[in-house]
Order: C-alpha cells, then structure tokens, then sequence
C-alpha cells in the first residue's frame, strides 16, 4: 500500500474511499478546476481553503448518517490521517467482537489505541472509541468502567456540536448513572441536554425524557416523573411501542407510589394494550406483578391471586437471564408478602436475590436482601444469617466510603469492643430512623 504524503493526495484519497464528488467538496465557495489543481499538487492547499473543504465533506457524511469527521489538520499532517485509519481498524474489529457478545478487549490494543489517540490529539476519534468501548463494558454489565469510559467519551461532545448520536450518548452515560444509583447525577445530566431541546431529533428526544423520568422516579420524586412522562406522551408521534408500554409501566409505578391505585391501574392497562402491538415478552407478567401489588393494596385479594396466577401459568416461558426475571420475582414476593404469604414472599425475594446476583443487578442484591431482612421480623426466614454473609460481598462492594460512614462504623466498633451492646443497638437503630428513607 503506498502511503499519500502531500495534502493533495490525502484529499483526493479521502475523496475516493467516501465517494465523495468534485462538485460536493467544492460546494458554493470553491471551483471545482481548484479542486482538480490541489489534489495533483499543481498548487498549495490554503487554511482558508482546507476548512471549506471539511466542511463540505462532514456535511456528506452527516447528510448520509456517518459517524465520522475529517478536519483540516487531517488534510496538512498525512501521518494524523493514517493514524485516524488505524484506530478505526481497532474501532471496526471491536464492534464486530461486541456484536458476536466477544467483549474481552487486549489491553496491549487498548494501550496502542489511547497512545495513537493521545500522539496525534484525535478528539474525534476519542469520542467515537471511548462510546464503543463503554458499550462493551455495559454490555459486560461493568458499569464503573462503562461509565468511565461514557464520561471520557461525553466530555467531548460539545467540540462537535451537530454530531447527531452526541445526544446517544447522553442517553447512555444517563442511564449508566441510573445503573450505578447515581439518580441525581443522571437527572443533572438529562437538564443539560434539554437545554436544547429543540435541537433534538425525536428519536432520541423521547428516551431522553423516558430516562429522565426513570431517574426522578428512582428518586421517589413522583410528581417530577410523572410530569416528564406527560411531555413525553404529548410531544411523541413515533410509534415505538417498546418504549410506550414500558413509559405506561413507569407512570403506573409512580401512581403506586403516590397512594393513587386506581389511576395506577389505568396507566398499567394502557401498558398492557401497547403490548398486543410487540408480540411476546416477559415484560408483560412485571406488569401482571405491578398489578397484583396494586390490588393488594387496595385490600382486593381475589383479584391480586388472578394476576399471581397468571404469571405462575407461564413460569417456564420466563427468560431467566433476563433483566425482567429478578423483577418479577421480586414482585411476586411483594405481593405475597402483602398478602401474608410469608413463606411464598421467602421463596421469591430468593429467587429474585440469586438471579439478580448472576444477571449483575447490583440494586436488586440490595432490595431483596432487605426485604428479605424486614420479613424476618415478621416470620423467621431460613438461613438468613447464611444469607447475609453469601452477599457480604455484593453488599460491601457498593458502599461508597466517606468521613462520616467512616465515622459510624468507627463508633459500632467501639461500642463492640467495649460490649455495650444495648449503645450499640441504639445507635443502630437511629441510623436506620434517621436515614432509613
């Protein structure tokens, strides 16, 4: 392969991979005999001139939705232009591994690639390789490196301000943030994205609002969620019915949570006719789960045993390495639990624990084990002590350690060594007074 070494050859080079006409790079502002005469070097290539030119390619290539931006430096530095090449060889072979569910990435690779990146100051390429490379850890279900890797990626989002999957990527680093049960962080995230709201294409305007709605609800700000739900429901004229059922689902929970069952109901109902339009899926018993608790709620029992049921009938169908799957467990366990059916909550909350554990979902670790520990109170549930000390682990892993935590624990342990084990039960049972909400 002979390497171009002159701007000229590097332009028409550009030209001729991209199947790019003469006259599309010429444009308004430049001839197209100019053009002819830069790239066989009869004459020099000018700044002024090199930026038009740009300018006029990267308006192809948004006009035919390719991810992919040359700037002038490409054009005057053929050596920046052949790296650029290289880290889309990385770029092209990682997106074939991710999309075979092959997500090992070599390290001595990923040391080259941020060498190549870092030696020719390739902003644009580092924003397209660090989006690749968190959706892998994502898919890996490593969301502190996924988010690391968002986060780089996103930093450099303003520098290419009609990039049109910038706003993608807002959504990912969002729901990366929701993932890791940093709901504020994701709402503060979703804000500033809306800030332009009208530069937005609806196709990623919608799940901005749907993720932005999900983290006020993680929040227990229901109004707030509820509120965006409805822009979103307003303003939608895309018929992705996916994302209906699943918004329909969202509002039902956060009418749950306000006490308002009956309109909780509706909104469920509204999810459960979006679903005729998708065929098949286990979302639908999460939804014959958010049901059944509903009625328990509103002290209806015959009617939350239909819905329990109904999930039972179909129970071999359910994925089980699904993200559903510890979801509607969980459901079940709460609405037997509701229900004072203590031993069948036990049983569900269980289940939900272990699959959340080997589906990688750590906020479900966390809510069926607490579950499982309130319902001890009310009925001994088997091996809970065992339990505790299986996820230990997944528990510990999540503590974000800081000076008062540290603090807290170093008081428990002082009441220990000094057995004042009636302080020691004070003192806990104001933490979980004072921050147990």
């Amino acid at each position: 392969m002979i390497l171009e070494t002159t701007s000229g050859g590097i332009l028409k080079e550009i030209r001729e991979k991209l199947n790019i006409s003469l006259s599309d790079i010429a444009g308004n502002d430049l001839d197209i005999d100019l053009i002819k005469l830069i790239e066989s070097d009869k004459i020099p290539l000018e700044i002024e001139n090199a930026e038009i030119i740009c300018k006029n390619i990267n308006s192809v290539l948004e006009q035919r939705e390719m991810d992919l931006i040359i700037e002038s430096e490409d054009l005057f530095d053929p050596r920046r232009y052949y790296a650029k090449e290289r880290v889309e060889t990385y770029i092209s072979q990682w997106d074939k591994h991710r999309k075979d569910k092959n997500y090992i990435i070599d390290e001595d690779d990923l040391d080259d690639l941020e060498f190549i990146l870092s030696e020719y100051n390739l902003m644009d390429k580092k924003l397209k390789a660090y989006e690749l490379i968190g959706d892998i850890y994502r898919e890996k279900k490593d969301y502190e490196n996924s988010y690391i890797y968002y986060l780089r990626g996103h930093e450099l989002i303003y520098r290419y301000p009609n990039r049109k999957s910038n706003y993608l990527l807002t959504i990912k680093l969002g729901a990366n943030y929701i993932y890791m049960e940093r709901c504020e962080d994701a709402v503060s995230v979703f804000q500033n994205a809306l800030i332009n709201v009208d530069n937005i294409p609806e196709e990623y305007l919608i799940y901005i609002y749907y993720n932005y709605a999900l983290a006020y609800f993680e929040l227990k700000m229901y109004s707030s969620s509820l509120k965006i739900i409805s822009d979103l429901l307003r303003y939608t004229e895309r018929k992705d019915y996916d994302l209906w059922k699943r918004t329909y689902n969202l509002q039902g929970v956060c009418y749950l949570g306000m006490g308002e069952y009956e309109t909780a109901l509706s909104s469920y109902n509204n999810a459960l006719q979006v679903l005729t339009f998708t065929g098949y899926s286990d979302f639908k018993y999460l939804i014959y789960g958010n049901i059944a608790e509903t009625y328990t709620k509103l002290k209806d029992q015959n009617r939350a045993y239909k819905y329990l049921e109904a999930i039972l009938e179909d129970w071999n169908e359910l994925d089980k390495s699904s993200y559903n799957y510890s979801l509607i467990c969980n459901q079940l366990a709460i609405s037997y639990e509701n229900l004072g059916d203590f031993k069948k909550a036990e049983k569900y909350y269980k289940e939900s624990l272990k699959y959340a554990k080997e589906n990688i979902q750590q906020d479900y670790i966390l809510k069926n084990l607490t579950a499982l520990m309130e319902l001890n109170k009310k009925a001994d549930v088997n091996d809970i002590l065992k339990i505790i000390e299986e996820y230990y682990e997944s528990v510990v892993s999540g503590i974000k350690i800081n000076d008062s935590l540290l603090t807290v624990f170093k008081c428990l342990r002082t009441c220990i060594d000094s057995r004042e084990y009636f302080k020691l039960e004070g003192l806990i049972d104001s933490i979980i007074k004072i921050k147990g909400e």
